[in-house]
């Protein structure tokens, strides 16, 4: 279109301008001079106009635009010429006229074939130009231009037909080259979403993990003048009993109000991202002063102590924060985020609710620990683990009615290693389940030796008791030795039945059925919720250290130790409390109705051969 309607203008020129020489000095000049300049200098702006087109894009509007420009025009012009053509026909001889048939034919003729792909504008010029041509002619009285006229008619209505075709078939490959815009439009538009959903995290609309990662990564590209940025990690305290209490809904809002609280707090040039369930990341250019990063692992930390509104009442977690210093702790995004993370897991074991920034002694920490790891996978391979017992006493007689065993490791070069450390790295490395069953056949043998009324308490860890075949396990070493399930009662903290609240009380309720006794380990170090509490199934409630320290100077924890041994009667379980270690708290728990004590007033861990088991 753009290249045929120049050449359109250019065939009306030349042929004008042909038309205009033969009759020159034979019609007045003012019809083949002036007249035929300016319907020329008309052609050649209007050629001149659509030249320019050529690498200009046009809107829908604006090319609906210039379609009905260009079919006023070719009326316009075709009456103009076709006025001259006729007045110019009336002067010279027959050879002259037939000049001006020929001209007046072939022109509309070069005009629709240069107008094909616009029918409106050749149908319009074939009206305004072709049909006072056929009366024209028709009427002139000369044969032959009465032949030429019909002849002309003839051409024209074929013409007309064929552009009408031409134009079906370009109309379909504009229809067909819309719908592949729209369909391209439609796809963009899917890539971006789904670029968006890959990158977004559905529920809080902060960057997901991945997202995340590829920040940090060009950050660290970009980052040549080793400016100083932390990577920091967000972990909530207490988040798991929102969702198993107050239900995943509930769950969903506390997550999209923490992520709102902590865009709030947080600066617009920091990256942060929820990366887990819950936990949060950042990224943000900082000072490296540590003071400066504790202000804001605080403000981070007390905004999330705040209480969530639910509709089910409100809802008190907390978060833990650790800190990575880029260039420092690190350089690269693996190396930060390991940092970053081990040092949440020092906030977390030190103080629930705090932050802690990666340093130099947690380095000595991160190489003890991989000396650790080492020697634990050689360790039970080579059954270096070996037991203490500790006595659980009736407080009343000072006799001994079981034993709890405890795990003991020395290693012949990093010395004793606590079981608090080595558990926690034998859980990460998926090794713990190896050592509960190799530590388990050791007290069974030990067991057999008791006299009967005497019975084992063992710790499980929480990968012992998410996965059922380890139950199986455990009591085929009973069935081994041919010991009792009853004789064995299980020790299960409270932090890991909210692992998986419905899970965990399924498997407490089969130990029960195979005859074990259930114990539920540190009872108000956790969550402490009478709204899970009536969900577990358990024989013994174990009453946490914590509430037996200050025991005969807190009022409270004596009112607490009262209620829970209260809560204990009405639900028909027994008690036992933990971290007795001296006369006057045991004369005060047993003012307030306990029975069962263990702790250092009575005897401290040690081998089985120093109790007396009568």
């Amino acid at each position: 279109m753009l290249t045929k309607v120049p050449l359109l203008y250019i065939i009306l020129l030349v042929n004008s301008l042909s038309l205009a020489y033969t009759h020159y000095g034979i019609a007045p000049d003012y019809l083949t001079i002036y007249v035929s300049a300016f319907l020329s200098v008309a052609c050649l702006s209007r050629a001149l106009r659509w030249y320019r087109f050529k690498n200009k894009t046009f809107t829908l509007a604006q090319a609906k635009h210039q379609i009905r420009m260009t079919v006023l025009f070719a009326n316009i012009m075709g009456v103009g010429f076709s006025w001259w053509s006729y007045t110019l026909y009336g002067y010279g001889d027959f050879a002259l006229q037939a000049h001006v048939a020929y001209y007046m034919s072939i022109t509309v003729i070069g005009i629709i074939i240069c107008l094909i792909h616009l029918p409106a504008a050749a149908w319009s010029a074939s009206v305004t130009v072709g049909i006072p041509f056929v009366i024209f002619f028709f009427w002139s009285g000369q044969p032959v231009f009465v032949a030429i006229a019909s002849n002309f008619l003839m051409v024209v209505a074929v013409l007309v037909m064929i552009t009408l075709s031409y134009y079906r078939a370009f109309s379909s490959v504009i229809d067909a080259k819309q719908e592949l815009e729209i369909q391209n439009r439609r796809t963009h538009k899917l890539n971006a979403q789904n670029e968006i959903l890959a990158n977004q995290d559905g529920l809080t609309k902060l960057a997901n993990r991945r997202s995340f990662a590829s920040y940090l990564n060009k950050k660290l590209q970009a980052d040549l003048q080793q400016r100083n940025f932390i990577v920091g990690l967000i972990d909530l305290d207490g988040f798991k009993p929102v969702n198993d209490i107050h239900g995943h809904a509930a769950g969903d809002r506390v997550l999209t109000e923490v992520s709102m609280r902590l865009k709030k707090l947080l600066s617009d040039d920091c990256m942060l991202a929820r990366i887990g369930g819950d936990e949060f990341a950042l990224v943000i250019d900082h000072s490296a002063v540590h003071d400066e990063i504790h202000v804001l692992g605080k403000s981070i930390t007390e905004a999330l102590q705040r209480p969530f509104t639910m509709r089910t009442g409100l809802v008190q977690i907390s978060g833990s924060c650790g800190f990575a210093i880029y260039p420092e702790a690190g350089s690269t995004a693996d190396e930060l985020m390991d940092r970053a993370d081990f040092a949440l897991y020092e906030a977390k074991s030190r103080a629930r609710g705090s932050s802690i920034i990666f340093s130099s002694e947690h380095e000595r920490l991160i190489r003890q620990k991989s000396q650790v790891e080492l020697a634990l996978t050689q360790s039970v391979s080579s059954q270096q683990m070996t037991l203490h017992y500790q006595p659980i006493v009736d407080g009343a007689s000072g006799k001994i009615v079981g034993f709890e065993a405890l795990a003991r490791w020395f290693h012949s070069e990093l010395g004793h290693i606590p079981p608090d450390q080595f558990i926690a790295i034998a859980e990460k490395t998926g090794i713990v389940t190896d050592i509960t069953l190799n530590l388990f056949e050791q007290a069974v043998q030990q067991l057999k030796s008791w006299p009967e009324p005497l019975y084992l308490s063992f710790n499980l860890s929480v990968q012992d008791v998410i996965n059922r075949k380890t139950l199986d396990l455990l009591k085929l070493i009973l069935d081994k030795h041919l010991v009792g399930t009853s004789r064995v009662q299980f020790e299960i903290t409270e932090t890991i039945m909210m692992t998986d609240l419905e899970h965990c009380s399924n498997i407490t309720r089969e130990m029960q059925q195979m005859g074990f006794k259930v114990a539920l380990d540190d009872f108000g170090s956790g969550y402490s919720s009478l709204s899970y509490l009536h969900k577990l199934a358990f024989d013994t409630l174990k009453i946490d250290r914590s509430f037996v320290h200050n025991l005969h100077l807190d009022q409270r924890s004596q009112g607490i130790v009262k209620t829970i041994l209260a809560l204990c009667t009405s639900f028909n379980v027994s008690c036992t409390v933990e971290g007795v270690e001296s006369e006057e708290q045991k004369n005060l728990l047993l003012a307030l109705g306990c029975q069962y004590m263990q702790g250092y007033y009575f005897y401290r861990p040690a081998d089985i051969s120093t109790f007396p088991l009568v």
